[in-house]
């Protein structure tokens, strides 16, 4: 019988990716998600779909799905996908681990590197850089240090999803040009004014991730992408980028701050390389699989498989040396980063003043069809993942055109 692997997050473009690469290798796959349809389960390679309680709003009731399902299903592999999952899997490896198999980070080392500012003490201990950082426990400390920042400045909460008794709340990367505005900020946003942040120094230049395989501890593969276009702008989730050689001081940089954690399974550290002086900041890791996956995959390395093989206890067959240049985008998330470049102004955006121009960036998102970027969602020989994101796109465009034209039910303010 083939072997079974459970994805979780099936609504992530990382989960396509892996269902795609592993159903190609005739592996089963099923795919779970607070809805059963969504961006996985559509594509042909899903050999079943399953809806599971919200990890993000009833945690304990998904840790007991997890517990249950793969037993009775009896899942060779379980391969988490966000940081919320993962987070579950980490903490449940134990237990999990007796029912199938895994290849998570100890709990520990995931949330070092979850958590910010412990990442950011934990390099500075490993020698690698990163910006220059100061920790904010709430509103009520930030007039104690607002006078020590030189701006503009990038505020960030110490998570990307932060545990609330209602459940997991999402935070945001955020820029302040001044005092002001960064006052403004906390006063605008719970999770900052509430929950530990970092006011960081802003580094301006391109984006690069670095995607690595670890065997506890042991770096066994890794990979590496520019980003050339983020959603937003600013900086975000990639929509363009393209394959390149992982600089070996990068290299190290995992070797000292991952292997030191005893490292197992995949993470993503991504960095600002400073356009002035060239120098890598390291701005956050990711314990996970990363958004444009499906560029490994493409380029040559196929971490799925590589992950199933390392928890099945297995040493990875390494692919040979992947392809550099190979581009990969997302294409409606170019779409976003294209409608916002036209249509805000580049202060709103937060840009630099090193940022193209609209005209620019109406050509090069044009000149994207034509330049050999494969796309990591449109594929036409698996075309209902991309039809299913294409309706709820079209979707939320309409509804938000309605909430915009239709009146507002009586005794309801809207806020404009």
């Amino acid at each position: 019988m083939p072997m079974t692997v459970f994805v979780t997050d099936g609504d992530e473009r990382p989960a396509l990716a892996i269902v795609r690469a592993l159903g190609r290798r005739g592996v089963r796959t099923i795919v779970g998600d607070e809805r059963a349809v969504n961006l996985a389960s559509t594509s042909k390679y899903c050999s079943r779909r399953v809806a599971y309680p919200s990890p993000y709003d009833n945690c304990e009731a998904f840790e007991q799905f997890l517990l249950d399902f793969v037993a009775r299903e009896r899942v060779d592999v379980l391969l988490p996908v966000t940081d919320v999952t993962t987070r579950a899997v980490c903490a449940l490896q134990e237990q999990l681990g007796r029912r199938t198999a895994l290849a998570v980070p100890p709990f520990d080392a995931f949330e070092a590197v979850t958590d910010k500012g412990t990442l950011a003490e934990h390099a500075n201990r490993c020698g690698v850089p990163v910006p220059r950082t100061c920790a904010i426990e709430g509103i009520e400390s930030l007039d104690r240090v607002i006078d020590r920042f030189e701006y503009p400045v990038v505020v960030k909460p110490v998570r990307s999803r932060l545990q609330t008794a209602r459940g997991w709340m999402a935070g945001s990367v955020h820029y302040a040009r001044s005092a002001r505005e960064l006052r403004d900020l906390y006063a605008r946003h719970e999770y900052l004014a509430a929950h530990p942040s970092l006011v960081q120094q802003r580094i301006v230049g391109p984006g690069i991730g670095v995607f690595v395989l670890f065997n506890r501890g042991e770096l066994l593969e890794t990979f590496a992408h520019r980003r050339l276009r983020e959603k937003p702008p600013a900086g975000g989730a990639s929509v363009l980028c393209e394959s390149q050689t992982v600089p070996d001081s990068l290299r190290g940089h995992a070797v000292s701050l991952l292997g030191s954690l005893g490292w197992h399974g995949v993470a993503m550290m991504e960095y600002k390389q400073d356009h002035r002086t060239g120098e890598f900041f390291l701005m956050e890791v990711n314990g996970r699989f990363w958004g444009s996956l499906q560029l490994a995959i493409d380029a040559g390395i196929d971490f799925p498989r590589l992950v199933c093989e390392l928890a099945l206890g297995h040493r990875p067959q390494l692919a040979e040396p992947y392809a550099v240049g190979v581009r990969s985008r997302w294409l409606l998330g170019d779409l976003d980063h294209l409608i916002m470049r036209l249509f805000k102004s580049d202060r709103s955006l937060q840009l630099p003043g090193s940022a193209p121009s609209r005209v620019r960036a109406l050509v090069d998102f044009v000149a994207s069809a034509a330049d050999g970027s494969r796309d990591g969602i449109r594929d036409v020989a698996d075309p209902r993942p991309f039809l299913h994101e294409l309706r709820r796109y079209v979707g939320e465009i309409a509804a938000s055109a309605a909430r915009r034209v239709l009146p507002a039910p009586s005794g309801v303010a809207v806020d404009r």
